[in-house]
C-alpha cells in the first residue's frame, strides 16, 4: 500500500492532501492493486451496490493475498456475513452473561495480582518467562520481575495480555464452552490472523510472478495450514457431535431447548447441504477469528493507552458510570446495562476517531463497470477506498466525553454518535449496506472487558510517560505492541480480600 498513511498524516501540507482534494478522485500508486482513493460524496451512491457489481469481501482476499494465505472470500461469503448480521447482532443480549463469566475467567488467567512478585530463581522459570514453553495461566513476559507490595504497581505489557483476554471472550461465543478454554483452540484461533497479516506482508514485496516459489519458504503460510489443522482437529468432532444429539433428539422443539447457542451452531444451522462440509464451517470460523480477535485487540488497547494517560481525568467517573449502570439492574450484567454506559461508550469512540485501524476505509474491489458521473466510470479489477482516517481525525484534540455530550444536545437522535454509529464523518466500520456487521458484538464486547478492568484496577503511566505512540504500516494503523501500562489492583479490593 505504499505511503496512503504518511501522505494523509501529512494532509495539511501535502500535495495530495484529502483536504485539497476532497473533491476529486486521486490514485495511490502501490505494487499490487490499482487503488483509487474517492471523496465521500459518492458514499451514498455506492453503499448499496450488491457484491456482484463491487465486492468488499472480494478487496479483504485480495489485500491479504488470498490465494497464498487461504484468506478466500469463502471465510467472508454471504454465509458469514449473514449469520454476524443476523444471528450473532439478535442474539446480543443473550451471549451477556457469557462474555462476563469469560472476561473474569480471562483477567483471573491472564492478568496477574498485581501483588508481590518474586524472582525468577531458576533457569526453568526464566524460560518460562520468555514463552519457551507452554504458556502458564498469565504470560510473565509482560510483568516487571522487580518484587513490589500489595500497594504498588504491576507494569503489564497491554496488547499481548488483552490479546489473550479477547481470544478467550471471543472462543466462548464462537465456539462454546468448553472448548473455547481448549489451549490449543486458542493459540490456533489467535495466531491463525497474525500469519495471515505476516504472510501477505513479506510476499506483497516479492514481485508476483515468483511468488509461488516464495510462498513455500514463507514460514507463516506453513503455519496458516498448521491451523488449519489444529482447527479442524478440535472443531469436526465437535460439528459432527453435534449432529448426533440433533439426530438422538425426540423432538425438533428438545433440540431447539438444548442445542448450543454459539456461532459453530449458527454457521451449521444456516449452512445449505452444499456448504454443510465441516471442512468448510471450520474455515469459516477461522474467518470469524480473523475478523474479530485483533481488530478488538488493537481497539481495547488503544482505549487502554489513552485512559491510563488521562486517568484522573476520566477513570473515576467511567468507573462510576459502570457502578451506577449494574446496581440499576441489581448487580446482574445485562444488555441494557451495557447500553447505559454512554461515557464509556463515547470514551471508545473518541479513542478510535483519533487512533482509526487504517487511514482507509469502504474497500471495494470493482467487479464491473460502475458509473459515478457521465465522465467518470470505475473500471472492472479496480480497488476504490475513502479516506476515512484522516477525515475524522478533525478536530485532533482528545475529548472522551464528546460524543456524550453530543447525544445530549436537544435535536440528537438517541441512537446518534454511539461507538457503532456509521457515517460520512465516521466510517471506521464502513458505511451503508456491507458497514461491519459484528460491530454491535464486538462493541459489547469491548465494554464488558472495560467494565472488568474499570471495576478491579486503577492504571497510569510511568511518570514522565507520554501515551504511547502509534505504528504504521501502509494505511493501517496499530498501538504499539510492546508498550506496558502499571495496573493496581483497587485498594478497596485488597483489603476486602485480605
Amino acid at each position: 500500500m505504499g505511503m496512503s498513511y504518511s501522505i494523509f498524516q501529512r494532509s495539511k501540507t501535502s500535495s495530495l492532501s484529502p483536504r485539497i482534494y476532497g473533491s476529486s478522485i486521486f490514485q495511490i500508486p502501490t505494487v499490487n492493486q490499482n487503488l483509487l482513493i474517492l471523496p465521500t460524496k459518492f458514499v451514498d451512491e455506492l453503499k448499496s451496490l450488491p457484491e456482484t457489481t463491487m465486492s468488499s469481501s472480494q478487496a479483504v482476499a485480495d489485500y491479504f493475498l488470498g490465494s497464498y494465505t487461504t484468506l478466500s472470500i469463502e471465510l467472508f461469503g454471504h454465509i458469514v456475513w449473514d449469520i454476524t448480521r443476523v444471528h450473532l447482532t439478535q442474539n446480543l443480549g443473550n451471549l451477556v452473561e457469557p462474555l462476563v463469566d469469560e472476561s473474569k475467567y480471562g483477567f483471573s488467567q491472564e492478568m496477574p495480582p498485581c501483588e508481590a512478585f518474586r524472582k525468577a530463581s531458576s533457569i526453568y522459570e526464566h524460560l518460562a518467562v520468555y514463552r519457551f514453553f507452554e504458556p502458564p495461566p498469565f504470560s510473565s513476559i509482560r510483568l516487571s520481575l522487580t518484587p513490589i507490595s500489595s500497594q504498588d504497581w504491576t507494569p503489564i505489557m497491554v496488547h499481548p495480555t488483552f490479546l489473550e483476554i479477547v481470544g478467550r471472550t471471543s472462543a466462548r461465543i464462537f465456539v462454546g464452552f468448553p472448548l473455547c478454554r481448549n489451549p490449543l483452540w486458542l493459540s490456533t484461533s489467535i495466531d491463525f490472523a497474525r500469519c495471515i497479516f505476516l504472510g501477505s506482508g513479506i510476499l506483497k514485496i516479492i514481485p508476483a510472478p515468483i511468488r509461488p516459489l516464495a510462498a513455500l519458504f514463507n514460514p507463516h503460510v506453513w503455519r496458516i495450514k498448521r491451523h488449519h489443522c489444529n482447527a479442524r482437529s478440535l472443531l469436526i468432532p465437535e460439528i459432527l457431535r453435534r449432529r448426533e444429539l440433533a439426530g438422538r433428539a425426540q423432538s425438533p422443539e428438545q433440540w431447539h431447548a438444548e442445542k448450543p447457542n454459539d456461532m459453530l451452531q449458527w454457521i451449521e444451522e444456516a449452512s445449505t447441504d452444499a456448504d454443510k462440509q465441516p471442512e468448510r464451517m471450520v474455515d469459516r470460523q477461522l474467518g470469524m477469528s480473523f475478523a474479530a480477535i485483533h481488530t478488538t485487540t488493537n481497539h481495547l488497547t488503544n482505549v487502554i493507552y489513552d485512559l491510563a494517560a488521562r486517568w484522573d481525568q476520566y477513570g473515576p467517573e467511567l468507573r462510576e458510570e459502570v457502578e451506577e449502570a449494574l446496581a440499576a439492574d441489581g448487580g446482574i450484567w445485562k444488555k441494557q446495562t451495557l447500553t447505559k454506559l454512554s461515557k464509556l461508550d463515547s470514551f471508545m469512540k473518541e479513542s478510535q476517531r483519533i487512533n482509526p485501524p487504517s487511514a482507509l476505509s469502504f474497500n471495494r474491489k470493482i467487479i464491473s463497470p460502475v458509473s459515478l458521473t457521465p465522465e467518470i466510470t470505475l473500471p472492472p479489477q479496480s480497488y476504490i477506498a475513502v479516506a476515512a482516517g484522516p477525515i475524522s481525525a478533525d478536530p485532533p484534540t482528545f475529548d472522551g466525553l464528546r460524543h456524550h455530550r453530543l447525544r445530549s444536545l436537544p435535536n440528537s437522535s438517541p441512537h446518534s454518535h454511539q461507538f457503532v454509529t456509521t457515517g460520512l464523518q465516521s466510517m471506521t466500520f464502513g458505511h451503508g449496506r456491507f458497514a461491519c456487521p459484528g460491530r454491535f458484538f464486538a462493541s459489547n464486547e469491548s465494554k464488558v472487558v472495560l467494565a472488568e478492568l474499570l471495576l478491579t484496577y486503577d492504571i497510569r503511566l510511568r511518570d514522565g510517560e507520554e501515551r504511547p505512540k502509534n505504528l504504521f504500516f501502509a494505511d493501517a494503523c496499530f498501538p504499539d505492541p510492546k508498550r506496558e501500562v502499571l495496573f493496581r489492583r483497587r485498594r478497596m479490593m485488597v483489603a476486602d480480600d485480605a
